[in-house]
């Protein structure tokens, strides 16, 4: 049994390290590869540490614990902060979201480093510690919820911006996003295995196996998977149409080809074509409107209407559409006859479909909540 886990740990570290060297000889060094980078280092450290702990290498078991120990609580934010640095400006993004490292750095410095410090004294530094090795089952549990939290609603983030990314790029395939959902629904099937396995062994009865060795041996697969998967797709372990590389922003400054062939002035003429439907018809009001119908009122394709906003006008379908909301409502806001009627009446009236939304887009669009917005005009009064 020793013989196969041990093969499948020197192919884990291996494949690792083949899909580290990938990453760092990365032309674009951009916030989603610095994390995928740090994604898998940890799992490096992870797989060398249950090879360690099987053949009872005590350096490299020293050497690994600490990754191994807060394995979870920090995956955990930095796979939520990666879906967030695909499809987020990548601007201050770590500072912006440092918040959610913080009960990793207290774990590290409260219970990891004191339990690196009392395996190598013998003895507990600490005497909530020895509570902690106790109840190690609790607190296995405990860490994995926490983690499949994380790993649960990064998978909700990322299925929520792939609609909203698939509305606006037209030309984007559900196999551009393939790689980083396997990589998130394998962990969190991982993940609930694991827990399942805790549970039952701390609840009913141990069984005949290490169940560590078969969560280690997952993440290996995964990880063989992943590698195989990036590889094949010719996009190394990361969709590149998501980020803004030079390269993306060359072929950007191109015309598209569905723009060949047109000239400036029929560009004019398809600029106030979707004005006036958007301005004068209101097309924007459909809370529904999507890419395609926007297309078909104005007689054109949906990829061709694509390349023109994203290309000519150098927006999102997405933003170009809730241009038009934020200044309907802007505009409600200060006549009188809406006086009466609710922010979110008001914006359900403008085509927004959500409070959420709503909320969202307009301070993106203004630099001020609804409320704040009205609030201003009330005091220029």
């Amino acid at each position: 049994m020793n013989l196969v886990i041990t093969f499948f740990l020197t192919t884990g570290i291996v494949i690792n390290a083949i899909i580290l060297l990938l990453l760092i000889k990365s032309k674009t060094k951009e916030t989603p590869q610095q994390l995928l980078l740090l994604f898998f280092s940890i799992t490096l450290f992870y797989i060398i540490h249950g090879y360690a702990q099987i053949h009872k290498v005590r350096f490299l078991f020293l050497s690994t614990f600490v990754c191994n120990e807060i394995i979870e609580f920090f995956t955990g934010p930095l796979l939520f902060v990666y879906i967030k640095s695909l499809f987020e400006n990548k601007t201050r993004l770590i500072r912006k979201y440092y918040i959610h490292f913080i009960p990793t750095i207290l774990y590290l410095l409260c219970v990891s480093i004191p339990f690196l410090v009392s395996i190598i004294k013998k003895e507990f530094v600490f005497n909530y510690l020895k509570v902690i090795n106790d109840h190690g089952d609790l607190f296995s549990i405990l860490l994995m919820l926490y983690f499949i939290f994380y790993t649960s609603y990064s998978l909700k983030l990322f299925n929520r911006y792939k609609r909203a990314m698939k509305l606006n790029f037209s030309n984007i395939s559900e196999n551009d996003f393939s790689w980083v959902k396997r990589m998130l629904i394998g962990v969190l099937v991982i993940s609930c295995f694991d827990i399942i396995f805790t549970l039952y062994e701390s609840t009913i009865r141990e069984l005949n196996f290490e169940t560590s060795y078969l969560t280690l041996v997952s993440v290996i697969i995964l990880i063989i998977y992943l590698g195989y998967y990036g590889v094949k797709q010719s996009k190394i372990l990361l969709p590149d149409f998501l980020i803004n590389t030079s390269e993306k922003k060359d072929k950007e400054s191109k015309k598209n080809e569905y723009l060949s062939g047109i000239s400036d002035e029929e560009l004019n003429a398809l600029k106030l074509s979707l004005e006036q439907v958007m301005s004068i018809d209101k097309k924007y009001l459909d809370e529904d409107l999507t890419l395609n119908t926007l297309a078909n009122t104005i007689s054109i394709s949906d990829k061709k209407l694509s390349a023109f906003l994203n290309q000519y006008l150098k927006i999102t379908f997405y933003d170009y559409v809730n241009k038009y909301r934020v200044a309907s409502v802007k505009e409600k806001i200060k006549s009188p006859e809406y006086n009466n009627i609710t922010l979110l009446g008001i914006a359900y009236e403008s085509g927004f479909k959500s409070k959420t939304s709503f909320n969202r887009i307009f301070k993106k669009e203004t630099g001020l909540s609804p409320s704040q917005f009205k609030s201003s005009l009330q005091k220029t009064l």
